[in-house]
């Protein structure tokens, strides 16, 4: 089994969950350099060959499920299962909301500092510093992503701007391109999106979309649960079995 890690530029956070899970399945989770989707995609496709001709089960998480599909609809001999953990929004009209749900559950003091956050990484004078205000930001958007954590993750630990900076803004291209249909027109194995319900990215639109371009898929809504399932309180129990089901 194959796991992606979200961001862009935030490898290592689904460490725990990958160890949560290796007692059942061998897993594996690549950490991801490259500033291309492209060379991501085709190094992905290496590690996975160099199984031999068995298929594996891949899952990706955020940023994470959208490489997922690139990489199925890119590889599809190489995939048996493809699971999308909080899946982003396909259409960027929908996707304007996102920040705004954000800032309404956060109170004046994490406002004020991701204002600050902010400015720090515009203002970073080198790498390592827009990396620390980047990583920053992060841990203080998953505060207001969950609905009831069991505890924050020592997520980002190789947090990259240059990365994140990099894909993020090929991703975006090609979703206002409306790539990600193509895509999934060519992925050929059984697809299941795992998703909260209180997941700033809205539930509904994400699966409705996977649902009207894919033959093969399923969709699981957890409750009380919002964009990490595994750090929640109520849905951890839920989505970990899930999980196991599917791989």
């Amino acid at each position: 089994m194959v796991f992606l890690h979200g961001g862009p530029g935030a490898g290592g956070e689904l460490a725990g969950l990958a160890e949560d899970i290796s007692s059942a399945k061998g897993v594996i989770e690549p950490r991801l350099y490259s500033l291309g989707i492209t060379e991501q995609l085709e190094y992905l496709s290496g590690i996975i060959t160099r199984f031999g001709d068995q298929k594996v089960v891949l899952a990706g998480y955020s940023w994470g499920a959208w490489l997922g599909i690139m990489l199925a609809g890119t590889y599809p001999q190489l995939i048996s299962k493809l699971i999308l953990v909080s899946c982003p929004l396909f259409q960027s009209a929908e996707a304007k909301n996102i920040m705004d749900t954000r800032l309404r559950r956060m109170d004046e003091g994490q406002k004020n500092k991701l204002a600050t956050l902010t400015r720090f990484l515009a203002e970073a004078e080198n790498d390592a510093m827009a990396d620390e205000s980047l990583a920053e930001i992060g841990k203080l958007v998953l505060q207001v992503d969950a609905y009831s954590p069991l505890y924050l993750p020592d997520a980002f630990l190789e947090c990259s701007y240059k990365i994140y900076k990099s894909i993020w803004q090929e991703a975006l291209k090609l979703r206002l391109e409306n790539k990600f249909e193509e895509y999934l027109s060519a992925v050929k194995c059984p697809v299941v999106a795992i998703h909260g319900d209180y997941d700033p990215h809205p539930a509904r639109p994400v699966l409705d979309y996977l649902a009207n371009h894919l033959e093969r898929f399923s969709a699981v809504l957890l409750k009380r649960c919002g964009h990490c399932p595994w750090q929640e309180k109520y849905a951890r129990e839920e989505f970990i079995a899930c999980l196991q089901k599917e791989i």
